[in-house]
């Protein structure tokens, strides 16, 4: 298998999903460039690729495109019909000279969530086939301690991912149970949204792209309870992120808002994750949940959530072109 990333984005889902995807198939990386390089680069969490000129890739047998953006929408013309490309999520379909909408039937379309397939055949017409998010199982303990974040929200800081409902919650948290946030930034949204909510006293940068992730070389989930996830998408939801998989793999427990949740069937309130948005104080659901602690609902949902890793384990992916 041959992967390709045709996108700028170094962090977030993108970059995650292809780097798992690699690593769980042995599969090759490359991005295209103006020239062929002979020496592989870092990719990060433990991958490298490879710069190729579009021509000698083309050459290439058995290529998945992992992600893509208007910055390579020149190339898709030129792959020939049939070549297998990944879509996330239905924003990357979004505007009328949008590339890759209007070449969509010339691709073989992959899609990681149910919802997601859904939204391009009710819109689209577009017929693809859903495959669970890989998930490349890395050794967790690798030195280095356990942080002492009690809460974590590990996602990007944008709009969908709405941090200003978390940072609502820490407002009324006992300290020691603080919502601490690490991810890429918007700073656009940060200045609109939440430049008076304590933002900068939260947030602790960009983590590392390692496997497991790290901070000040310290496990950044090992000792974590809870991990809460805002993200809504407009057409999307219902299934796995890579946050909710990695909080998954280090046995914390999901904190997931229920305009996510109810867009499938997978996550179940107080079964496998806590939910939360039904009511007009979403922050004091946070808190209300934290601050309960780890009781006998907590390990319920910690246990049954750990069932959930076994369909993202399998090599689901390494049959794709068999």
């Amino acid at each position: 298998m041959n992967l390709v990333y045709m996108a700028k984005p170094i962090y977030g889902g993108w970059v995650t999903f292809t780097s798992h995807l690699a690593l769980k198939c042995g599969a090759d990386l490359y991005k295209i460039g103006k020239r062929t390089e002979p020496k592989k680069r870092d990719y990060g969490y433990g991958v490298q690729y490879r710069n190729m000129r579009i021509d000698e890739f083309l050459e290439l047998d058995n290529v998945l495109i992992t992600a893509i953006d208007k910055h390579y929408w020149k190339y898709l013309d030129l792959f020939p019909k049939g070549t297998k490309v990944v879509i996330h999520d239905p924003t990357e379909l979004k505007g009328k000279e949008n590339k890759l909408r209007e070449l969509l039937d010339n691709f073989e379309v992959i899609t990681i969530r149910e919802s997601v397939k859904q939204f391009l055949l009710d819109n689209f017409n577009k017929k693809s086939t859903f495959l669970p998010h890989p998930f490349f199982e890395y050794q967790k303990d690798t030195g280095g301690g356990k942080c002492n974040y009690y809460s974590l929200c590990i996602s990007r800081i944008d709009f969908d991912k709405n941090i200003n409902l978390i940072l609502d919650a820490n407002k009324s948290l006992e300290e020691q149970k603080k919502i601490y946030l690490f991810g890429a930034e918007n700073r656009l949204y940060v200045h609109h949204k939440l430049k008076d909510m304590d933002f900068e006293k939260y947030w602790k940068g960009k983590y590392p792209k390692n496997l497991p992730m790290k901070y000040e070389d310290k496990n950044l989930l090992d000792n974590c309870a809870f991990v809460v996830d805002m993200s809504i998408i407009v057409g999307d939801g219902g299934g796995t992120q890579y946050t909710f998989l990695e909080a998954i793999y280090h046995d914390c427990a999901l904190i997931l808002h229920k305009e996510w949740v109810e867009k499938g069937n997978l996550f179940k309130n107080g079964v496998n994750c806590f939910v939360v948005g039904y009511t007009d104080n979403i922050g004091e659901e946070i808190t209300n949940i934290i601050n309960r602690g780890i009781d006998s609902d907590y390990k319920k949902v910690v246990k049954n959530a750990s069932k959930l890793l076994k369909t993202h384990t399998k090599n689901v992916w390494g049959t794709i072109f068999s």
